[in-house]
């Protein structure tokens, strides 16, 4: 039989219907998969009110210098049960609170995020019972005092070694 004679296949027999209709497929099946990962997730880190925000920020940097000027510098570091232990020094002059606050914030997930308060158990050491620090993980960390006068900062990337937080006294 000659091939210019055979009657042509059905086009739904071709390969280059199928090729050409692939790619819009394609974007209909990401655009749909985008559509639900944004549905089903929720994105803590923006903030709706940025005017509030920003004047926040002026009292939280009025507490670092507060901190500064006390002197302060701190020492956060595992217990042998995995709980939080803090160092906190001060100048001579400073008294020193009976009980800190520290706060561990993830640096990208909100449900992570925990506060943990640490009594004072001798001159500047400060332990957190039963309550122990996140063993991976890159986080913020803030230890204040029970007024919320001064703070002091830092970032950690684990915590096999001891994390310093604040400047030298």
């Amino acid at each position: 039989m000659n091939t210019l004679t055979m009657p042509p296949r059905a086009w739904y027999r071709q390969p280059w219907p199928w090729l050409l209709m692939l790619m819009p497929a394609l974007a209909l099946f990401g655009g749909l998969a985008t559509w639900w990962i944004a549905a089903a997730t929720s994105d803590p880190l923006v903030v709706d009110d940025y005017y509030r925000e920003g004047r926040a920020i002026n009292r939280t940097l009025a507490r670092d210098a507060a901190a500064q000027r006390l002197g302060l510098v701190a020492t956060l570091s595992a217990g042998p049960d995995g709980s939080a232990v803090v160092e906190l020094q001060a100048r001579d002059s400073v008294e020193l609170p009976a009980q800190l606050s520290l706060r561990l914030v993830h640096a990208t997930r909100a449900e992570l995020d925990r506060s943990i308060t640490l009594a004072a158990v001798g001159r500047g050491r400060y332990v957190a019972a039963g309550q122990a620090l996140p063993q991976a993980g890159r986080w913020h960390l803030i230890v204040e005092g029970p007024e919320r006068q001064w703070r002091l900062t830092g970032v950690a990337s684990g915590f096999a070694t001891p994390q310093r937080l604040g400047a030298q006294p």
